[in-house]
């Protein structure tokens, strides 16, 4: 009786130990499984997030990079006063400046000085990229400049007037890059600026043709020149 006791003992413990075993081996492989899928499903998510990274960048860059890249023609522009505005009907009788010599639609914005600079030097900035077509002297004007740009991949010639000719910084035929000094503004009621206080008329003119017109008198004609002030950041 005790010898049957004890085989069947020692069955039962065997049989308990490779039931602990073949259990034990089984986890081991599931986790191991588990382990490898999860490596797998980490790795395909770091290739995705490096990939998304990939084409973040470019995309941002795109958006960074406008076609056409404007700026203001002086500093604090935006401060300035405007006294005769783009498409604004003028008159002797009408007019803000006095006293007034010409008539007609304004086809440009005139952007004002400050009082300390009546007897400064005011450095004009090219607005855009463009070729210099001319710079000369003109009636009602004094000194203009004259470039050619583009706005929407479309040509258009933009007009400088009033400026001191004798400050030259580029010749016609010059590549001028946006923000480069053209040259001054002209000294008050001097031939510089024909008679005309001291300020900058700044015409964008659509086409490749010149037309240094500061007035036309059908207001039906100024759908051939562009608001500068429309065209950020032109009037900022």
């Amino acid at each position: 009786m005790n010898k049957f006791l004890f085989l069947l003992i020692t069955t039962i413990v065997v049989i308990a130990t490779l039931v602990f075993f073949l259990s034990y081996e089984n986890r081991n492989k599931s986790l191991q499984s588990d382990t490898v899928e999860k490596n797998n499903i980490n790795a395909s998510d770091n290739a995705n997030q490096s990939s998304n990274s990939a084409v973040s960048p470019g995309a941002s860059s795109v958006e960074q990079s406008p076609a056409n890249a404007f700026q203001p023609p002086l500093d604090r522009a935006g401060e300035r006063v405007t006294k005769k505005k783009f498409g604004q009907y003028i008159t002797p009788q009408n007019s803000p400046v006095q006293p007034e010599k010409f008539s007609g639609y304004h086809t440009g914005t005139d952007f004002e000085i400050f009082p300390e600079e009546l007897d400064a030097d005011v450095p004009v900035k090219a607005v855009c990229d463009g070729k210099l077509l001319s710079a000369r002297t003109a009636s009602g004007y004094g000194g203009l400049t004259i470039q050619s740009c583009e706005l929407d991949n479309e040509p258009i010639t933009v007009l400088y007037g009033h400026l001191n000719i004798a400050s030259v910084k580029f010749k016609a035929g010059d590549e001028i890059k946006a923000g480069d000094v053209l040259r001054s503004l002209g000294a008050d009621k001097s031939t510089q600026t024909d008679g005309e206080r001291k300020h900058l008329h700044l015409g964008f003119h659509k086409g490749s043709a010149i037309d240094i017109r500061g007035y036309v008198n059908l207001k039906s004609e100024l759908g051939n020149w562009i608001d500068p002030c429309s065209i950020d950041p032109v009037c900022k």
